[in-house]
């Protein structure tokens, strides 16, 4: 049988599935022919026209319900998974890995308000914190909450639309990128105020919620609206990825923030410096701290980038990329596809080497992590 698989809000129409135990397989389309199974890796996925979420690993794809559908994806220091609705979402779903079948733990946004997709926890573990919208204006906060429960302890406001945020230096400081776009949470349609985007990304006194920088881009650069970050092993580094919603012009698509510094931008690609194609859907470090990658979907490519020096080092095509993950060995990355594709990638200076590829009938959604 054929399978057909088309694009990640669709669903794949007589696809041949083989069920291990509730699974799908993984079929491997590596060059090298490789036998061996991916990480244990975790996504929010569209299969069978049903949103929900997958487990990646030991051969196969095993879905798992939430009550619809999911964007990003963090880990607590109990083993436990938070994953976020998509925005404008109205839950977040703490689940046991270990324990798919299981009910998951279900919280819901401030009064009023919605998720905007993203969660970041404190290195304590204690503290999750939680980007949202309110609903009407689309004026963001960051709603500090108990980890365990999801329970709400205190919330900070940061500006319009916010997307992701991480803590930083030791969990001293909360770093939300805010997307400045200003529209309605619930609606879809043009920003009321393009060309003057009020994107920032912001630190936070973690403790008190108190501004301790605001970071804005060159009035030339404000049609940049910034979205989603990665910070490296040293914890005072943080790589961002941004979306241009006026295309007439190229501008840079990633930066690097020292805390408590100032902002520098990386250069696009240099084979085609339009490849990117204004958007950036997801930001990862690996391991060591050397490279930083990035993905666009609408361009179809993963980027790569040397962290210290900013150098541009190369790219590596895959249609409708968007899933990114450091693996536990250093230079090397998980990618994943709203095509059902799951891929290692080595990178170096000279750019990506695949390693291993993989092919399961599951659209996977914008963002990735290793469990």
């Amino acid at each position: 049988m054929a399978t057909e698989r088309i694009n990640r809000r669709g669903f794949f129409a007589g696809a041949a599935v083989t069920v291990l135990g509730g699974g799908m397989a993984l079929r491997s389309k590596a060059a090298s022919g490789s036998d061996a199974s991916p990480a244990s890796l975790i996504s929010a996925a569209r299969i069978q026209d049903t949103d929900g979420g997958a487990l990646i690993g030991a051969g196969r794809v095993e879905a798992f319900p939430l009550p619809g559908r999911a964007h990003a994806l963090t880990r607590l220091s109990s083993g436990n998974v938070v994953i976020v609705a998509r925005r404008p979402g109205d839950y977040a779903a703490i689940m046991d890995p270990a324990s798919p079948d299981e009910m998951v733990q279900v919280f819901h946004p401030a009064s009023g308000h919605r998720f905007a997709g993203h969660a970041a926890v404190h290195p304590d573990g204690t503290m999750l914190a939680t980007s949202e919208i309110e609903a009407e204006t689309g004026d963001g906060i960051v709603v500090i909450r108990d980890a365990r429960t999801g329970a709400s302890r205190a919330a900070y406001p940061v500006g319009i639309e916010p997307h992701d945020l991480l803590f930083a230096g030791d969990g001293a400081c909360l770093v939300v990128a805010v997307g400045g776009i200003a529209r309605a949470a619930d609606v879809k349609g043009p920003a009321i105020n393009v060309g003057n985007i009020e994107s920032a990304i912001v630190e936070l006194d973690t403790r008190s919620g108190a501004v301790r920088k605001r970071h804005r881009l060159a009035r030339d650069l404000r049609s940049l609206s910034l979205r989603h970050m990665a910070l490296a092993p040293d914890g005072e580094t943080v790589l961002f990825g941004m979306q241009d919603q006026d295309r007439s012009q190229l501008r840079p698509l990633m930066g690097r923030l020292r805390i408590g510094g100032d902002v520098d931008l990386l250069p696009l690609p240099h084979e085609d410096a339009g490849s990117l194609r204004s958007y950036i859907g997801s930001v990862t470090i690996e391991m060591s701290g050397r490279y930083v990658a990035a993905t666009s979907p609408k361009g179809g490519m993963i980027g790569l980038w040397a962290v210290a020096s900013g150098r541009w080092l190369g790219s590596f095509s895959l249609a409708d990329v968007c899933g990114l993950a450091a693996d536990a060995e250093a230079s090397c990355f998980w990618a994943t596809s709203g095509l059902g594709d799951v891929v290692q990638l080595h990178a170096g200076e000279a750019g990506w080497k695949e390693r291993a590829h993989w092919y399961a009938p599951a659209a996977f959604d914008n963002h990735l992590l290793r469990i």
